[in-house]
Parts: C-alpha cells; structure tokens; sequence
C-alpha cells in the first residue's frame, strides 16, 4: 500500500546495487538508530530509512481493519499490544515494498540493530542474496544439523522449530509474497507469523548481525508487553492440545533439533 510511510537515501558508497538495505524506524527515533547509520556509514554501505507505523500512543484507527486481535490471542495465549502490531504492520509495508517496486529482495534491519565487523565481508561475498528467507539474526533456534549449506566461513542452517528475532533479515521477492499472504490480517507478532521450515527459511551461523536489548533507550515492546500482562495475567496453553498440534506438525523433527544460538 503505497503512501503508509515515507523513506530517505542516507549513506555513502553503493557496495552492492541489486538487494537495498532498510533500515526500519520511527519518526522520533533519530537516537536510537544514529550508532546503526554510523555503523553503515563506517563499512562504506548505503541504506534506506524505512518509516513504519507508531503505535506508542495506541494504533492509529487507519490501521484496525488490517488487524485480528481474537485471532492474535488465539495464537499467542495473551494479547497483542499495540505496539507488537504496528512492529508487525511495519515489517509487512517491508514486504510491500519489495513487491510494489519490483525488487528482487532486500535485507532488513532494525533500527537498535547491532552489525558484527565482519558484516560487510558477508554482503560483499553475496551470502545475504537468499533464495528465501536468511535470520542474520536469531534466539531460540533449534535446527537439523545435517539440514545446512556452507556460505563462505559460515553456515546456514533450516530451522525446525520456531526461531525468534527480525533485528536482520534478508528475503527474496517471493517469499516476500508468501509473507504478505500469511499476514491477512495480522495475528501474530513480527517474528514469526509462518513456519520457518515449511518457508525454506536459513539461519546464519555465527550471526552477523546482534540485538540491543536495551537499544537507545528502553523498547517500545517490551514497556506496553509489562504493561498489558499486569492488566491481563497470560492464559496457559493447553498442554495436550499443544502436544498433539507438535506431534502432526513434525514431532520427530523437533525432538531431533539442536540448538545453534550462542
């Protein structure tokens, strides 16, 4: 949907022309994303300030036909605050805009994200041009250790069950596509609204690109979570409905994954 956000070119050289790196912020946030755009600027890469929507003050009324907040409590035990949707909202116009201006992927980072310095040694070689879906960043991951492909001096590997995080990520157009259809409404937090197996997606091991928890300043996520699950204490799953989901969704792949996060 054109027009829900406003970008600018920043930077200094173009190392490479054919995959954009966005940079995902809010107006307002200059702080918080400034040690970032000096990170870029120190390896000599250009990038793009992706605006997406605020929902710090609560969602704003445009946006509340493009959200189920039944279903997100369905999903996630507890509910959604605003502020996870809007993060959810804004990684989808991510998608939309690679579809809208016909690119063929880009890599994504958020604005508290941290680059490790071999960074632009990854971007140079080409490993961020993923024929899917590439975390750069990730917590959580448990994989298949015989499910992985050399990229230079790292690995990537299928996740096989959930992994969290989309600091950085790099996605190629189709399954940008894939992702704006899985997020009709929204229902889910930013990551991830799919099953990363089934999305053919890649874990980057060791990860070039590390989250702040604290970024510049408390996160906008983590203040109305606290909030909300003082308001409203998180249900419980139910145990055996959940174990019988897991069992019909891969069991066996699951029991044998390995974690990779260190």
């Amino acid at each position: 949907m054109p027009g829900l956000f406003h970008v600018r070119w920043n930077g200094i050289l173009t190392m490479r022309a054919d995959w954009p790196i966005f940079i995902l912020t809010l107006e307002g946030d200059e702080a918080r994303r400034q040690p970032l755009l000096d990170q870029l600027a120190g390896m000599g890469l250009q990038w793009r300030l992706i605006y997406g929507v605020d929902g710090r003050r609560g969602l704003p009324a445009e946006y509340l036909s493009m959200i189920d907040r039944d279903a997100a409590h369905d999903r996630l035990k507890r509910p959604m605050t605003d502020s996870e949707f809007a993060c959810a909202l804004s990684h989808r116009q991510i998608y939309e805009t690679i579809m809208d201006e016909g690119l063929d992927g880009a890599l994504v980072l958020e604005d508290d994200a941290i680059l490790t310095p071999d960074f632009p040694d990854f971007i140079r070689a080409g490993h961020h041009l993923t024929d899917t879906l590439a975390l750069l960043d990730h917590c959580g991951g448990r994989v298949l250790p015989w499910q992985r492909k050399k990229a230079g001096r790292w690995l990537m590997y299928r996740p096989a069950r959930p992994a969290w995080l989309c600091t950085g990520y790099t996605l190629c157009r189709n399954t940008a596509q894939e992702l704006l259809r899985a997020t009709i409404p929204i229902n889910f937090v930013s990551d991830w609204p799919v099953d990363l197996y089934h999305l053919r997606a890649w874990l980057v091991v060791p990860r070039v690109v590390h989250h702040n928890p604290q970024g510049q300043g408390p996160s906008h996520l983590a203040q109305d979570r606290a909030i909300m699950e003082m308001q409203v204490p998180c249900k419980k799953k139910n145990s055996a409905r959940f174990l019988k989901v897991n069992y019909y969704r891969g069991l066996l792949r699951r029991r044998l994954a390995r974690p990779v996060d260190s």
